[in-house]
């Protein structure tokens, strides 16, 4: 397999609105909101869109590579994009110690991966989220205090994923012979309207929000809030696909096993430790883990997948489409330890660039070894 690089030609310069169009679509799922990604294509050029940013300095492959992907998808579809890191939202969470001098280290960091992957960096802007906020606080605390007046308290426990259904009725808990209360704080019930805001505060056309935010937090609140807007007003939340767990059964794992997901300081040593226990059922394609780490990061990333055989075991091949993957997959022609080899191959080389340019750079190797404090 050749030297690693995002399988990425041409730009909005000539395309059609159907080409545009099936390049935003490919992003994620099915959405409701297609046909407003339609209209809006039609009706701008380059349409803003945002994409959220969490930070942390242990970053998950969807953030570092998959990131990168929708990111160029944006911008080969004309759009301008704008990445806000949510330093802010970090520190009111009381990451880190709340410090925003480390978060915003991990911010560096995070922008020099993107940088080491190959992210054309005069094609995107970094916006830092504390300092939209701080620039306009009177408009950005206005429109949380709205937010929140417009929703129920059960609404944002729902929103928070808590699961007591006892929280909102004293007397049931009265009734009851023991009860062990879920700890809740209050600013924990508030950080819903908070997050919402620092959505709905950047006048965004479209969002790529970040892969650990819940359903609840879009359709719950942005969609409630903005029904009395009007259309061009309420920015448009793409629902991206989503990297599964590589452990079978995570709820019997260990407690901060990093065998769940790849991450990308992990070595090629890593990589082989972890995907060889992944869970990678024989001829079974749906909820294969592995598979869909071949769909959404090799794919996008090469082009094509290439699994290395020896000749009485049927010789080398090299797929064009999931979909050839899939019929020698599911018939049994291809074994799972081979997609498993197949897969650690890919990924060593696509995350090969990175640790070449935190070896190299001095700069890049400082922040890396900060990092390493935070973790």
């Amino acid at each position: 397999m050749e030297e690693a690089t995002i399988c990425n030609t041409g730009n909005s310069v000539g395309m059609s609105l159907d080409e545009r169009f099936a390049i935003m679509r490919s992003i994620g799922l099915e959405s409701s909101d297609e046909d407003d990604v339609r209209r809006l294509l039609d009706k701008k050029v380059a349409p803003v869109c945002y994409v959220w940013c969490d930070l942390s300095p242990s970053v998950h492959i969807a953030q570092g590579i998959m990131m990168v992907i929708n990111v160029r998808k944006m911008v080969k579809a004309g759009c301008i994009v704008k990445i806000l890191i949510a330093d802010w939202f970090a520190c009111i969470q009381n990451k880190f110690d709340g410090d925003l001098t480390k978060i915003r280290s991990i911010g560096f960091y995070m922008i020099e991966i993107w940088k080491a992957v190959g992210l054309e960096l005069n094609g995107v802007e970094f916006i830092w989220l504390s300092d939209e906020i701080n620039g306009h606080s009177d408009e950005y605390w206005a429109l949380v205090m709205d937010i929140s007046r417009n929703n129920t308290l059960r609404t944002m426990i729902r929103c928070c994923g808590i699961e007591d259904p006892y929280i909102l009725n004293e007397d049931l808990i009265d009734s009851l012979d023991s009860y062990d209360p879920i700890d809740v704080t209050a600013s924990t019930l508030f950080t819903p309207c908070v997050h919402c805001a620092c959505i709905l505060f950047q006048k965004a056309d479209i969002w790529l929000l970040s892969m650990d935010h819940e359903e609840d937090l879009h359709d719950k609140l942005i969609r409630q809030y903005c029904k009395g807007m009007e259309l061009e007003n309420r920015p448009i939340i793409l629902p991206h696909n989503k990297l599964p767990n590589l452990i079978e059964h995570p709820e019997f794992a260990k407690n901060g096993d990093p065998s769940w997901a790849i991450f990308m300081e992990d070595r090629e040593v890593n990589l082989s430790d972890k995907l060889s226990k992944a869970f990678c059922p024989a001829k079974v394609v749906e909820g294969n883990p592995c598979m869909e780490y071949i769909k959404y990061i090799v794919f996008p990333w090469f082009g094509y997948f290439e699994v290395l055989r020896e000749e009485e075991k049927g010789g080398s091949r090299t797929f064009q489409n999931m979909e050839e993957l899939i019929t020698d997959y599911e018939s049994g022609a291809l074994h799972a330890a081979e997609v498993k080899l197949a897969l650690t191959e890919a990924l060593s080389k696509i995350l090969k660039p990175v640790h070449d340019h935190f070896a190299k750079n001095c700069e890049a190797k400082n922040l890396e070894e900060a990092m390493l404090v935070r973790l």
